[in-house]
């Protein structure tokens, strides 16, 4: 067992190319060499013949997606709980530089970037009414994107100043909205700008109704049934990559995508 191990280790072997028992069938140092030269052909073989996507675009939700779902559904579907939206996964985020600003039409452009990115960002959960079985059914970007231009684009908020201080209060109201997702429609992600109003004279936004300055706020909302901890840096990663560029994000058919 232990130089079972010992080969796997040293020499790089997949799991399925060498098994125990072969060793033991063939005892010899000799053999033992032939059979790790096998298994290292075999891994070269299988390089040679990279994976390619099946684009499979339904198919069962996941058991965690279909907990999530059924838990929705019936635990925090009654009048009496306070929580409308127990399983969103928010980020918040601050402009805290007086001299860099952000611009909304920007922003939205790589927000909805991301999403084309992303399937699992633009793909309904419901039952099939024919075997009663949740489905995960991912969603033409182009479609999605024109025909709901309001569900995937950034609701804008204007905080008056006598409001500031309730900004906690705000952000939760909006957390709790009833309409916030319809996993049914595959709207699972929602982008809300919370912005100074009137914009101070000195500021630059009082110029450019298009940029977003100090102390202007970015929520972003997004369902745990599509996103979780680890998507969290995938996430932040692509959107000012995003931000930054005119194209679209660039999309990799032989990456594992979930």
């Amino acid at each position: 067992m232990q130089l079972f191990h010992r080969y796997k280790i040293e020499f790089r072997l997949e799991t399925n190319t060498l098994s125990i028992s072969n060793l033991f069938q063939h005892p010899t140092i000799i053999h033992h060499a032939q059979l790790i030269q096998q298994s290292i052909n075999t891994i070269h073989t299988l390089n040679d013949y990279p994976w390619s996507s099946l684009h499979i675009v339904l198919a069962r939700a996941s058991f965690a997606q279909q907990r999530i779902y059924l838990d929705e559904q019936i635990r925090f579907s009654s009048n009496k709980t306070t929580m409308r939206n127990m399983y969103v996964i928010p980020l918040l985020y601050r402009i805290s530089s007086m001299n860099d600003h952000i611009s909304i039409t920007r922003l939205h452009h790589a927000f909805q970037s991301v999403i084309t990115k992303h399937n699992i960002l633009r793909t309904a959960l419901y039952i099939d009414d024919t075997n009663g079985n949740i489905i995960q059914h991912c969603l033409d970007a182009n479609i999605i994107l024109n025909e709901d231009m309001k569900s995937y684009g950034l609701t804008i908020i204007n905080i008056h100043n006598d409001e500031h201080d309730h900004m906690d209060e705000v952000i939760v109201e909006i957390l709790n909205q009833a309409d916030l997702f319809d996993l049914s429609v595959g709207r699972a992600v929602r982008c809300h700008i919370l912005r100074h109003y009137p914009p101070s004279q000195d500021s630059i936004s009082y110029e450019n109704d298009d940029l977003l300055t100090e102390n202007d706020h970015i929520l972003i909302s997004i369902h745990h049934a599509m996103f979780d901890g680890a998507s969290t840096s995938i996430f932040i990663r692509d959107l000012p990559l995003a931000y930054q560029s005119d194209d679209s994000v660039s999309t990799d058919d032989k990456l594992l995508n979930y």
